[in-house]
Formats: C-alpha cells, sequence, structure tokens
C-alpha cells in the first residue's frame, strides 16, 4: 500500500517527529512497506488467545532471599560507599523543575 505524503506527515505529527522534506520523502516509501507487510501477516489466521502461555508453577511464586549486596555492587557500573550510583533525573526545563514547590 502506497502512503501519500500528507499520511506519513500525519503519523509524524501524531508520533510527535519533527521531519525534514527529505526525511518526509524518505518514509513515504519505508512505511509503504511496512503498511504492506503487516497487511500480509493479517492474511494468515491466528489462534484465540489463552489465559496462558505456559504453566506458572507455585514455587514461582514463594519469598527468597536477597541479592548479597557484595554481589550486587560486583555487577554495578558504578558504585559509591556501599550504594549504587545512577544517572540524576531533572525535570526539563520549565515543566516542573520546582517539583511543584514555590522557591
Amino acid at each position: 500500500m502506497a502512503l501519500t505524503l500528507e499520511e506519513v506527515r500525519k503519523i509524524a505529527t501524531l508520533a510527535r517527529l519533527r521531519l525534514s522534506p527529505q526525511e518526509e520523502k524518505k518514509f513515504v516509501h519505508q512505511l509503504g512497506h511496512v503498511v504492506d507487510y503487516i497487511d500480509q501477516l493479517q492474511r494468515y489466521p491466528s489462534a484465540p488467545p489463552t489465559m496462558a502461555a505456559a504453566p506458572v508453577a507455585e514455587a514461582d511464586d514463594r519469598v527468597h532471599d536477597c541479592l548479597p549486596r557484595p554481589e550486587l555492587l560486583a555487577n554495578a557500573p558504578a558504585v559509591l560507599d556501599r550504594f549504587l550510583v545512577v544517572p540524576e533525573v531533572k525535570a526539563a526545563e520549565g515543566k516542573g523543575a520546582s517539583g511543584g514547590r514555590e522557591g
């Protein structure tokens, strides 16, 4: 199924993507192939959905001991003292950077 340039622009808008004119032209062709592939997949009958793909053993739902701290920290990419170091998470500028508190 061939997509139009206007359809690609609408998809980009819905996905909140900014595409250059060159990218729009490129995606007309590429997204057309994706839609064709989806159409092919829909031709095949599918089995009715089941509640569980595999039986779950009761033993899977029991409390277990935690991983020992030295073993956990040995696999961490960064450690400070006895703690994992993770990237700082910041709000985008002007979007709740104060955490809802006025300053």
